[in-house]
């Protein structure tokens, strides 16, 4: 008999999230969190104002750099909507910036291209050091974690803050929204440089030095010293995926990538194969959750949506072409499917630092240092 996961009373988060807590009406410590960051971030009539007000702080601020701030950009529809918005509405001057891992698809390529070029937006793209990322990311499969595409997250993060602070540029752009993305849950997706360091020497030993790593020690030096800010702006402003699309579709040659996550081959593979797979995660839960939460669908639509695996039509070809890539042979594979589950709990990370300092935690993040969101999916709202 099959185990019926305990779901909460208001969203579609439920016990297939390890660690998920329940309050005494049912209502998941995701949901409250999704109230505190409505009421850091409302939407009403001044919602747009007070973007704007940010906005004009930020370029008041740049003396030395030529930018107003980085964007991140990966040719998904997040990222070139918020370079639309922060070019078109805010009328900043980003630098738009790219992590290349050897995973993009063309459309991506295509997307990203054409969104800067629409936009008269300036590109800079890092490619990863390719034996060393496919090094570093096979450790990650072979560890049996759920969060393979943790150096790719790294690495875009290190870039933006590395160009950031090259160019003395103090604010870097997120594309996340909260009412559509929801709260990743840590025991799915965590990030951290001395999880990557642990990863690989248990599952390794790779040199790390052309590795794009983000340690303690670039905190201390981007976010601290340097005072390089994160503004998340799509928190400000009423998201819907369809009119975000036509507005890309039409006006910077944008094309759809097939599904959430669809525009990098790698992440396709993680959260459409891997993931349901072996750990039976269904990362578009957190998704619909968020979207529950915010009214733009309802719980019961959510769940029709999750009744389905999520499936890809080209699913033999993309699991042989990233196993091929990344050097995973059949049988190794077949063994890390088979393998204990695992997760960030079970290496050496600064979680066990972290947890001990939410006081400064909290203080960084009153400052602006980092985003409320990060201090609540570290430190919860129980």
């Amino acid at each position: 008999m099959s185990k019926i996961n305990k779901i909460c009373k208001n969203c579609v988060s439920d016990t297939s999230i390890q660690n998920i807590k329940f309050d005494k009406d049912g209502i998941c410590q995701y949901c409250k969190i999704h109230s505190e960051l409505e009421k850091e971030f409302p939407l009403d009539h001044s919602s747009l104002d007070k973007l704007k007000s940010i906005a004009k702080k930020i370029k008041n601020d740049r003396k030395k750099s030529k930018y107003d701030c980085i964007v991140g950009i990966s040719g998904g529809r997040d990222s070139s909507y918020l370079l639309y918005i922060v070019k078109k509405i805010l009328n900043l001057n980003p630098l738009a910036v790219h992590y290349d891992n050897g995973f993009d698809t063309e459309t991506s390529t295509s997307n990203i291209l054409n969104v800067c070029s629409k936009l008269n937006v300036d590109l800079e793209t890092k490619v990863a050091d390719w034996e060393t990322f496919k090094k570093i990311t096979r450790s990650f499969f072979l560890a049996g974690v759920s969060d393979p595409d943790t150096p790719t997250d790294i690495g875009i993060f290190k870039t933006m803050y590395e160009i950031a602070y090259k160019e003395k540029i103090k604010y870097v752009f997120n594309g996340h929204s909260f009412r559509t993305e929801g709260v990743e849950p840590l025991d799915w997706t965590y990030m951290d440089g001395l999880y990557v360091k642990s990863i690989n020497k248990k599952n390794g030993k790779n040199n790390l030095d052309k590795f794009d790593n983000f340690t303690l020690f670039d905190l201390i030096k981007f976010n601290i010293l340097g005072g390089i800010k994160t503004i998340l702006p799509l928190n400000y402003v009423e998201y819907n995926h369809d009119e975000v699309q036509k507005i890309l579709t039409d006006e910077l040659g944008w094309t759809y990538y097939g599904g959430h996550h669809h525009e990098s081959l790698l992440t396709k593979f993680v959260v459409s194969y891997y993931l349901p797979n072996k750990f039976s995660i269904d990362r578009r839960r957190t998704g619909l959750s968020a979207m529950v939460r915010s009214g733009k669908i309802k719980k019961i639509d959510a769940l029709k949506v999750l009744e389905k695996k999520p499936k890809v039509d080209d699913e033999k070809y993309l699991k042989d072409y990233i196993l091929d890539k990344l050097d995973i042979s059949d049988k190794e594979f077949k063994l890390i499917m088979q393998m204990e589950n695992k997760n960030f709990r079970n290496y050496h990370t600064y979680y066990s630092y972290f947890k001990n300092f939410g006081v400064f935690a909290k203080f960084l993040y009153q400052l602006g240092f980092i985003p409320k969101l990060l201090y609540l999916r570290y430190y919860g709202k129980d």
